[in-house]
């Protein structure tokens, strides 16, 4: 058995790793599959990928693309959910905050620097026509923080996953008052360069495993009731849920990425010389 530690938002994007992992379909191909959830997002999982204490991890797309262009110590080595994310850009329910116009210069609430809510915040500030500077991020760590800083304080604006944040909206702690979708991937799959080298048959079945969990999976009930229990949804809920969402296991096209490169440099989240480095494994 070689050990291959993974992880992943509490999400259920991830649901089809949960499933085979639960169906042992992983030890199966003599893989160790050790699941790791962290709440704080993707800026926590680059760290912990740099640090060595992860193999692999399932990103959004626009933080693992920034990550490697920084100088990460991984590469995508797959696609995982093709469709776009519903970012919801959420206020405090009890702000005077109501519609898209009234939002420009207000402070962002994000998971952590070079997180998906970092940078899709940074994209939507430039679409109403400001930059923010430092002292326009305040680091919340997770949704759970957000939904305490939103209790109190100043309004700040926090851009998360719409599906998820919904049970805040419906207990009067934010308020949804846009949504906004890039035009990239939503997930891919990273690997350490360092054990792809030295376990590239690991990488190789681990994704083939998961490539036959995204297939096993279609709009079914079974897949609905999964859903409602994974993510705590309504069926109402989890059926919209579904219809938005596309897995997908094999290498993205680098042409979807551009946009993705091009928004980096241009909010200079990334510096220009490194905004056309190797992202893949080769």
């Amino acid at each position: 058995m070689k050990t291959l530690r993974v992880a992943g938002v509490p999400e259920p994007y991830n649901l089809p790793w949960h499933l085979a992992m639960e169906k042992g379909r992983f030890r199966e191909a003599g893989i160790d599959l050790q699941w790791h959830t962290v709440p704080e997002g993707s800026g926590r999982m680059c760290q912990l990928l740099r640090d060595g204490e992860l193999d692999m991890a399932i990103l959004v797309t626009e933080g693992a693309v920034r990550d490697i262009l920084l100088g990460g110590p991984h590469r995508i080595v797959s696609s995982f959910v093709d469709s776009a994310l519903p970012w919801g850009v959420h206020v405090p329910a009890r702000s005077a905050l109501m519609n898209p116009a009234d939002l420009k210069g207000v402070p962002f609430a994000i998971s952590r620097l070079g997180s998906g809510s970092h940078i899709m915040a940074m994209l939507y500030a430039e679409r109403l026509g400001w930059r923010p500077g430092p002292h326009d991020l305040e680091v919340v760590h997770n949704m759970e923080g957000a939904a305490r800083r939103m209790a109190g304080g100043d309004p700040v604006i926090f851009l998360w996953e719409t599906f998820v944040t919904s049970r805040y909206v419906e207990a009067g702690v934010m308020r949804l008052v846009d949504e906004v979708r890039a035009d990239w991937p939503g997930f891919v799959i990273v690997v350490r360069e360092a054990y792809a080298l030295a376990h590239p048959g690991v990488v190789r079945d681990a994704l083939d495993v998961l490539d036959r969990a995204v297939r096993d999976l279609d709009h079914r009930a079974h897949t609905i009731a999964l859903v409602m229990q994974n993510a705590g949804f309504r069926e109402a809920l989890a059926k919209e849920w579904l219809q938005c969402v596309r897995w997908r296991v094999g290498r993205p096209e680098e042409a979807h990425l551009g946009a993705l490169r091009t928004a980096l440099k241009d909010l200079g989240l990334v510096p220009s010389e490194a905004y056309r480095s190797q992202v893949f494994l080769d």
